[in-house]
């Protein structure tokens, strides 16, 4: 084979090359067009005329190429792969933290609303407890000023003698057989006319 039937046959190996681009698969399209941009870039192939190429160059060149770009495309998916669980991992590890910073949030708003609460309520204790005992002082007060019933403990009306008083005709009445040993007022009169017997008490005195 000479030199120019040598390069003949490679000039028409190139001009058939992109005819056959759609029989190949994408990584072999890829290595084509690869292979054409670089031609486009470089210029025009300068050959050495001592320097022959052969079909089998050729397949090893594409077989190289094929080989690196199918090496970078697993490359590239292991990293896209990676890269998106690693995102993931820290989007999760993101959210872990700011739901317990929330959560530690809420415990101290809650804990402080709770603390706020309970010292409103022991203030308001304090303060109707302090009502309360005025209020009962003051009606105890009022309750020594009055005399009570000797027999219901109803506010007394009628007075009859020291420390004895009747809210009703009827209870003095009905007291009377316990009272008439000891009524001050009977024996102040046991020496008058007409009281000799005292089987009835003697008319109370209104207060």
């Amino acid at each position: 084979m000479t030199e120019s039937s040598s390069h003949e046959e490679m000039m028409l190996d190139e001009q058939d090359a992109p005819r056959h681009h759609h029989n190949l698969v994408p990584i072999d399209k890829e290595v084509a067009e690869a292979f054409e941009q670089r031609q486009q870039q470089d210029g025009p192939p300068q050959y050495n005329s001592q320097i022959v190429i052969t079909d089998a160059m050729k397949r090893l060149v594409i077989d190289l190429q094929r080989h690196w770009l199918t090496d970078y495309h697993n490359s590239r998916q292991k990293c896209l792969v990676d890269l998106t669980e690693k995102m993931h991992q820290e989007f999760l590890e993101d959210q872990q933290k700011v739901r317990e910073e929330l959560m530690q949030q809420f415990k101290e708003e809650l804990e402080q609303t709770r603390a706020d609460l309970e010292s409103k309520y022991h203030d308001n204790l304090k303060a109707e407890s302090v009502k309360l005992v005025e209020k009962h002082q003051k009606e105890l007060a009022q309750s020594k000023k009055k005399q009570w019933c000797w027999s219901c403990e109803n506010e007394a009306i009628y007075h009859c003698c020291w420390n004895t008083a009747y809210c009703s005709v009827e209870c003095q009445q009905g007291h009377w057989s316990t009272h008439r040993k000891f009524c001050r007022r009977k024996k102040a009169g046991a020496g008058a006319p007409g009281n000799s017997g005292a089987a009835h008490p003697p008319a109370a005195q209104q207060l």
